[in-house]
């Protein structure tokens, strides 16, 4: 089968969605599937093997803030995606089955379904826009990230989502041996070392992780692994506190170096209070076999369930967060007991080969309709 995973931002940012697409594009090669991803021109290339990779020009949506689509954002992502539409729509039609990854590119599902091809969306956000819902009823199969994601396109599209979960390479996401001169050069000689990986954006939470750590004793430090749009709000709400000395912005580390970071760690935190559908970040830090902490928003509920893998903390409680802290630090034999099943957990649900096999089932079913 020749699949063409269609997704404008693969090859020119870095994400999560992103990383889902070469990740699972990978694998289909291994499946024995002839694979290309088409996406928009830009200096993203992964390491891969028999993965054609096509890259197209197209207008950013920062050039199309002016007008009426200055303040209408999801019309701005609409638009960028339909200026690399033109261009791309030869490959397209030479698939069997388009995998698309944002609701934006919905338009091309009742386009290819003229053409007899599937279009196979899989959802990993609530980013909706006016029209979305027509547009769904020409896709021929609707996955989701996760459980809650897949309740919110339920209620969004009126139709059921397969579940498919992001994945984590856990060849590369494994326990490692601390490396003191790291950890020092991170925190010092701090007794705890908290660490929150992910993107700084306003409903990641992490002024909260920083409100938290101001009822902790000085034994505590926090370190930011991400850079983002808060990082500078967040820096100066930390020197406001009196906190500088125990709040470390590492900014974005390389994907390679990931695990040797987070075996510094004695705790891992999640602290999103909206819009976060899966919790990659602490799936990659359990795969590590480090302890994790997430917030009570639904988003994280396949990743941490409290007392089992992970704890859970009452979101934008910072008190509370501070008080699961200190119960996890002050039981090291608890801490342990959750790092071991959050790192089984892992390697049952989330390998990359078993979210290829899932989405592997749905491509059959599709053909078995047609």
């Amino acid at each position: 089968m020749h699949i063409i995973h269609y997704n404008l931002t693969t090859t020119s940012k870095v994400g999560g969605v992103e990383s889902f697409v070469w990740e699972l594009a990978q694998q289909q090669v291994r499946l024995g599937h002839r694979v290309t991803i088409v996406g928009g021109q830009g200096p993203i290339q992964r390491p891969n093997q028999g993965l054609r990779v096509l890259k197209f020009p197209f207008i950013d949506r920062a050039r199309l803030a002016w007008g009426p689509l200055r303040r209408a954002y999801a019309w701005r992502k609409l638009a960028e995606r339909l200026s690399l539409l033109p261009r791309a729509w030869p490959i397209l039609k030479t698939a069997d089955l388009v995998h698309i990854h944002k609701p934006y590119d919905l338009v091309v599902a009742p386009l290819l379904k003229r053409h007899g091809i599937p279009t196979v969306y899989h959802g990993h956000g609530e980013d909706f826009f006016r029209g979305d819902v027509q547009l769904m009823q020409s896709a021929a199969a609707l996955l989701s990230c996760s459980s809650y994601n897949a309740q919110t396109l339920q209620q969004h599209y009126g139709r059921t989502a397969s579940v498919v979960y992001n994945g984590v390479d856990i060849e590369h996401f494994r326990p490692l041996a601390v490396d003191p001169a790291l950890r020092q050069a991170i925190a010092g000689d701090a007794q705890w070392l908290l660490m929150h990986p992910g993107r700084m954006m306003p409903w990641k939470g992490q002024r909260d992780a920083i409100s938290a750590l101001s009822l902790l004793d000085h034994t505590y430090h926090l370190a930011f692994l991400g850079d983002g749009e808060t990082c500078q709000a967040l820096t100066d709400y930390a020197k406001s506190l009196g906190l500088t000395e125990r709040v470390h912005f590492l900014g974005t580390i390389a994907h390679s170096e990931l695990p040797r970071y987070l075996a510094c760690a004695d705790l891992v935190l999640g602290t999103s209070y909206t819009s976060e559908t899966f919790g990659m970040a602490l799936a990659e830090a359990q795969a590590c076999g480090r302890p994790v902490i997430a917030s009570s928003w639904r988003g994280y509920d396949d990743v941490v369930q409290a007392g089992s893998t992970g704890e859970r903390f009452i979101a934008q409680d910072s008190a509370d967060l501070a008080r699961v802290i200190s119960q996890l630090c002050n039981d090291s034999a608890y801490r342990e007991q959750l790092a071991r099943a959050g790192r089984q957990r892992v390697q049952q649900l989330f390998p990359w080969s078993a979210v290829a096999e899932r989405v592997e089932v749905v491509y059959q079913n599709i053909e078995h309709r047609a």
